[in-house]
């Protein structure tokens, strides 16, 4: 899904009550649909239907859990045979761009391309398998030909004809993504559909309802494979090789992933180590455990800590917690890592499920501080100054003089350096507040990226974006 302004997204509870009691209520006195047994639209003919109604995002936003409403308009089509596309629209209030992204399926083929005149790109992996369901969910005999070949469930109670899939998911445990369609009377199309999809970093809820009738005269140019088109990409969970320590000041390392993007740090004191941000899920979370204590044999990881709660910084916290670390973070995250710790993993166990244990949190308002001998850590909450979420700490070594911060400083475009558009709110914080930082390393973006910039070196930047 590629919401253009921000598409909105769910919370976790409220989606795993949406996807199971979408298959319980189905399931109730529900019994399994054979292949004989599907809506008598599944005849091999061409259809479209069109259907508006309201997506709810859990994705990017200020606070866990927090979810943002968009307008949806979609249109489905399919030819009965193998092959089906969705165009699909959805705006903001306010919103004067509508612009559809296209999914289309071409028999084992899975297309998206952002926006029309854009190029296409193959899907694979994860991406394919939630491009076909949500191609396909608006003509609920496309879905019934892909359970046919082995891909989820149908069930069927009174008006409603519920589509399932479980699946194992990197950062969320066991999630169950699906299609409910309710009929009304003896109409042969749905007159309402819910789906519920989990993606790598969001999740959504979309409710829609059928607008005008069902048309046959779908053209077939409107089916067919485009004629060029960017290969897959590689899966963008996917985790290759190990993370590459390197010195950063002593006592100070990074851990840089370039397969996921993300840079975290090691924190080296007397007798124990901090990690600092986790990105994706567990078993990235596992990996840099795992490259901790190879390095360092002698000392167990004792803290874990966080900018923000982002998938990309958080997504990895159950390997820490499996580890016995005490997650240090804001009073606003407190229950949103202690959910994370009670998530199932039954279908691919990672650590904790394996091995379960209570997890150890310590919070903080302003600030939280970590010294010994050796080196000196200091957690500051720079919250809403960061424009990004309500709580944001960034993390300041007084020793080294070096500030680590997750996302604030500088981006490459057209193969330029460039400031971001929260750099020189950071510089004007960091004056404020008088911090001795001579140099700061941020975590993301990695790929292309420069590490680290100087403290002169950023103001030079911003200094070069002003008008």
């Amino acid at each position: 899904m590629n919401f253009r302004s921000r598409r909105p997204r769910l919370t976790r509870p409220l989606l795993l009550f949406l996807g199971f009691a979408v298959a319980l209520v189905a399931a109730g006195a529900a019994r399994r649909a054979e292949a004989a047994t599907l809506p008598s639209d599944a005849a091999a003919k061409p259809s479209q239907l069109r259907y508006e109604g309201t997506v709810w995002l859990e994705a990017h936003f200020r606070r866990p859990h927090e979810t943002r409403p968009f307008h949806s308009e979609a249109i489905y089509s399919a030819d009965g045979r193998g092959r089906a596309r969705l165009d699909w629209t959805t705006w903001g209030d306010g919103d004067s761009a509508r612009v559809p992204e296209t999914y289309l399926v071409a028999g084992d083929s899975i297309f998206h391309r952002d926006a029309p005149g854009e190029r296409w790109q193959l899907l694979a992996g994860e991406r394919r398998r939630l491009g076909r369901i949500q191609a396909e969910a608006g003509i609920p005999s496309e879905l019934g030909r892909l359970v046919r070949t082995g891909g989820g469930e149908i069930m069927f109670d009174g008006p409603q004809f519920v589509y399932t899939t479980q699946h194992a998911h990197p950062r969320l445990g066991d999630v169950i993504d699906s299609v409910a369609y309710t009929y009304e009377g003896k109409e042969k199309m749905p007159k309402d559909v819910l789906v519920v999809i989990h993606e790598r970093d969001d999740q959504w809820r979309l409710v829609e309802h059928v607008v005008g009738l069902p048309r046959s005269d779908v053209p077939d140019s409107l089916l067919q494979s485009p004629a060029a088109y960017d290969p897959a990409s590689a899966a963008e969970d996917s985790i290759v090789g190990e993370p590459k320590i390197v010195p950063l000041a002593p006592g100070l390392w990074a851990a840089e992933m370039e397969d996921i993007d993300s840079r975290s740090m090691i924190v080296e004191f007397a007798d124990h180590l901090a990690l600092i941000e986790f990105a994706v899920g567990s078993a990235n979370g596992e990996r840099l455990v795992d490259a901790a204590r190879r390095r360092w044999p002698g000392k167990p990881i004792r803290y874990a800590l966080f900018s923000h709660h982002h998938p990309h910084y958080l997504g990895g916290i159950r390997a820490l917690i499996a580890e016995g670390a005490t997650v240090i973070t804001t009073p606003g995250n407190e229950a949103f890592v202690r959910e994370t710790s009670t998530y199932l993993f039954d279908s691919e166990p990672d650590r904790l499920a394996r091995k379960p244990r209570p997890v150890k949190i310590r919070t903080f308002a302003d600030r939280f501080e970590l010294a010994d001998s050796t080196n000196r850590l200091v957690a500051i909450n720079y919250g809403e100054r960061s424009e990004h979420t309500d709580e944001f700490v960034v993390f300041w070594f007084p020793r080294a003089k070096l500030l680590f911060e997750a996302e604030l400083g500088w981006v490459r475009a057209d193969g330029k350096l460039r400031a971001s558009r929260r750099a020189a709110p950071l510089l004007a914080w960091l004056k404020e507040q008088k911090l001795d930082v001579d140099r700061i390393v941020q975590s993301w973006p990695m790929r292309g990226n420069e590490a680290s910039q100087t403290r002169p070196e950023l103001e030079a930047l911003v200094n070069a974006a002003k008008p």
